[in-house]
């Protein structure tokens, strides 16, 4: 889970502002670009938790591939029977060399309709098949659709962090903005918040059982809850693989409608 972010008479005060905003964006930087390998592969476990504490289960399979400077990832349901062989394929691309976005490629099978439909940028931000986790989350979020800032310093578990605003160029993105708490030394996200449009905050995150895998750092564990409908999502996890070889055919349109991705 990689999560995206954010004259004379006062030269001082705009110097220091100045140089704040820069760190805040050179923090942003390093996180987004944590290296995740040339390939991965794995099983993503994930509960679905109700106010009541129902709860749900599904598996999912997962694989990543660097292809140029572009990141694919393809994610197929497993189990259960009522969402297996809804598959989600994304392209994410590297902004352009003047600092503009270059929106990611999105496209989603559904078996049930033997179709493939895209995924529009106006619906990055819905959830993803009843996750508390929008498609935007499973991607790599943009720099450049974000404005960033440091709101200060903070523990997390016994860690240093630093605690990273992103606030939403567009003032009509449902997450208005992004706070994550970035471990000062391996610029690992430890946790985060998630507001509205109304800057009310919606959505927390908390990520567990963070190590390095072959060389990588890795979080296993992540937990989104909705403080509003007071309903989550826990992500794991399992059999994670890096740089061994995935079948580079599965990253592909026509491989969503045959459903072949296994």
């Amino acid at each position: 889970m990689k999560h995206t972010f954010f004259k004379l008479a006062v030269s001082g005060l705009i110097f220091a502002t100045t140089t704040f905003a820069q760190s805040a964006n050179e923090i942003a930087k390093k996180a987004h670009d944590l290296p995740t390998g040339k390939t991965s592969s794995g099983t993503i476990s994930v509960t679905l938790i109700d106010k009541n504490g129902k709860t749900r289960n599904r598996e999912i399979a997962s694989y990543t591939m660097k292809d140029g400077s572009t990141d694919k990832t393809v994610l197929v349901f497993k189990t259960p029977r009522d969402v297996a062989g809804i598959s989600y394929l994304t392209y994410d691309y590297p902004d352009k060399a003047d600092g503009s976005t270059v929106d990611s490629d999105s496209w989603i099978y559904l078996p049930a309709m033997k179709k493939v439909r895209r995924v529009s940028g106006s619906s990055k931000d819905d959830d993803f098949q009843g996750t508390d986790f929008t498609y935007d989350d499973l991607g790599t979020r943009s720099l450049s659709k974000d404005n960033f800032a440091i709101l200060g310093e903070e523990k997390v578990n016994g860690v240093d962090c630093w605690i990273l605003e992103a606030k939403a160029k567009d003032a009509k993105a449902k997450v208005s903005r992004r706070i994550t708490w970035v471990d000062k030394k391996t610029y690992v996200v430890r946790k985060g918040e998630y507001y509205d449009k109304q800057n009310r905050l919606q959505k927390t995150l908390t990520c567990e059982n963070i190590k390095q895998v072959k060389g990588y750092w890795t979080t296993q564990k992540m937990t989104m809850t909705n403080v509003q409908s007071n309903h989550k999502t826990v992500y794991e996890i399992k059999d994670l693989k890096y740089n061994e070889k995935v079948n580079e055919s599965y990253f592909t349109v026509s491989a969503l409608e045959r459903e072949q991705v296994k």
